[in-house]
């Protein structure tokens, strides 16, 4: 008898040790498992569909047969009317440079003699020239930084009038009297030597382009209704031609010009539907633009010829021909996730698992977008009449994108 006591006390000894040390290991289990996180962000995606475009518009060309230096007086995509003068020929480099610098040169005489006739008012808003003087002063920094100085100069007029202006309102002492008439004097003697030997104007209404392409006789509006898949392809493989003797640019004419692009069919129903859609020529998205649709044609079983009209231009749309673009279908704004952390529970509901300290709770997806490397989700929203099974996922939670055995309402180590 006592031999049987003494084997059941080394059996409950040893099944309190194994008891322990299955739960230390639990423990430790749980407490030493590294769990990866990152926070939820707000952003805007947008679907597109990639495109090859070819952008139909009516030019005429400008031409000249006066020998010698030409100098743009519009600006590229600037609209210009029927006479107006557009650009200037000059018989040498000095009286071309000349007219250039004297032209730059009154541009800031304009401003010093705007700063002179400030001196008289006092009713200056000075809270609103503050914001408009910092605008200004972020101009200049994004040009510097964007290596772009074609608007340098009027932002650094623009910034110098306004600073002056807040040192009058400020009852500072500004007098422009010596640089008026110093600018005064320097654009007369540039003046006299800066005699142009033709003006060249405007032959109609439309939009200045100081260069051609080559392409400006390839396809027309008058091109547009009848176009053909076989006839864009032709554009597409066209050769550029020479420009002409004594070309100086090009007027666009017209307010409305065109894209023409082939996609699949069974996204056509995509784009169609809206008044509008956005076409983006640029990897940045700067160059977006809202088009209409104009026309849609079947090509074949699979694909479609779709013509978007647009009325907008401005100095880098002048410059598309041939594009690689996207087409905007659609923009998602919302929750984005990291596609590693979407998970599914037991009924097949998506969602993602929120560290708040150490407790791991389950959270609800709404999802409206996917991509290979995230989704984009509603953002919880009171007046929704979408039920969730679970408290939806928030701004700013942060979900674990990598662990193993996660449950709800389980402990984590940190």
């Amino acid at each position: 008898m006592k031999g049987n006591e003494r084997l059941l006390k080394i059996l409950a000894a040893a099944a309190a040790v194994i008891i322990v040390i299955y739960f230390a290991a639990e423990m430790y289990s749980l407490t030493s498992r590294t769990y990866t996180s990152e926070t939820i962000y707000e952003q805007t995606v947008l679907e597109t569909i990639d495109a090859k475009m070819y952008v139909i518009r009516d030019e005429t060309l400008l031409s000249t047969t006066s020998s010698g230096v030409t100098v743009p007086l519009a600006e590229n995509g600037e609209r210009v009317s029927k006479g107006s003068t557009i650009a200037a020929v000059f018989p040498s480099e000095a009286s071309a440079e000349n007219y250039v610098n004297a032209k730059s040169l009154s541009k800031k005489l304009e401003s010093y003699q705007k700063i002179s006739s400030q001196l008289k008012y006092d009713n200056v808003d000075v809270n609103k020239l503050n914001d408009e003087i910092g605008k200004d002063f972020i101009s200049m920094l994004d040009s510097a930084y964007c290596n772009d100085y074609s608007n340098l100069a009027d932002y650094k007029l623009s910034f110098a009038e306004k600073l002056s202006r807040k040192q009058i309102s400020l009852n500072r002492d500004v007098d422009c009297s010596a640089q008026i008439s110093e600018l005064q004097n320097e654009i007369s003697a540039l003046n006299s030597g800066s005699s142009p030997s033709e003006i060249i104007t405007a032959e109609a209404a439309g939009y200045y382009v100081s260069k051609v392409d080559g392409y400006e006789n390839v396809l027309t509006v008058a091109d547009v209704d009848s176009l053909t898949k076989e006839r864009l392809d032709e554009a597409f493989e066209a050769e550029k031609s020479k420009a002409p003797a004594g070309s100086i640019g090009k007027i666009i004419d017209g307010y409305n010009w065109y894209v023409a692009a082939v996609i699949e069919s069974a996204r056509v129903s995509e784009i169609s539907d809206g008044k509008t859609v956005d076409l983006i020529f640029s990897e940045n998205g700067e160059d977006t633009v809202t088009t209409y649709i104009h026309s849609v044609k079947a090509v074949d079983s699979e694909n479609s010829l779709v013509v978007f009209r647009c009325n907008l231009m401005n100095e880098s749309l002048t410059g598309l021909r041939m594009v690689d673009g996207k087409i905007v279908i659609n923009d998602y704004t919302g929750l984005k996730v990291s596609r590693d952390a979407v998970r599914l529970d037991e009924e097949g509901n998506s969602g993602v698992f929120v560290r708040r300290g150490n407790i791991v709770n389950f959270r609800s997806l709404n999802i409206l977008y996917s991509e290979e490397d995230f989704v984009i989700a509603s953002k919880p929203s009171e007046n929704s009449d979408i039920k969730l099974p679970y408290t939806h996922a928030k701004l700013y939670d942060e979900v674990i994108i990598s662990g193993k055995e996660l449950k709800d309402g389980m402990v984590i180590g940190r």
